[in-house]
């Protein structure tokens, strides 16, 4: 699922912007800190989930042939598929899957949270 190692620059960036708005929750209200903290962070993990399942079906190839014609559509001629396809692939094989990744660390980190202060 995950053939590449995340950048720890990129992962650490996405940590923050993705743990923002929980933080925030969690800091901006006087009682239950944690509860809110971890329903935020559920909500965020499991549209985390859902984005990286998606990008998942788009690094996999499932989406080349729509690209290919919109992009043909928006330019005008240019390439052929099968050239398109390759370029595609170059990227596809030095992608991480940050959501996916995330979306599950989240959800785990949400749930071992909430039953450790059970």
């Amino acid at each position: 699922m995950f053939k590449r190692k995340p950048k720890p620059g990129t992962l650490l960036a996405h940590v923050l912007v993705t743990l923002a708005y929980p933080a925030a929750r969690a800091l901006t209200e006087p009682q239950n800190r944690l509860l809110l903290f971890t329903d935020a962070m559920t909500i965020i993990a499991i549209v985390l989930l859902v984005c990286g399942i998606v990008y998942a079906l788009i690094l996999r190839g499932d989406f080349d042939i729509s690209g290919f014609a919109f992009l043909r559509g928006l330019r005008g001629g240019g390439k052929n598929y099968d050239a398109y396809k390759a370029d595609r692939q170059k990227e596809r094989e030095e992608a991480f899957n940050y959501p996916l990744f995330l979306g599950i660390l989240y959800l785990l980190a949400a749930a071992v949270i909430a039953w450790g202060f059970y």
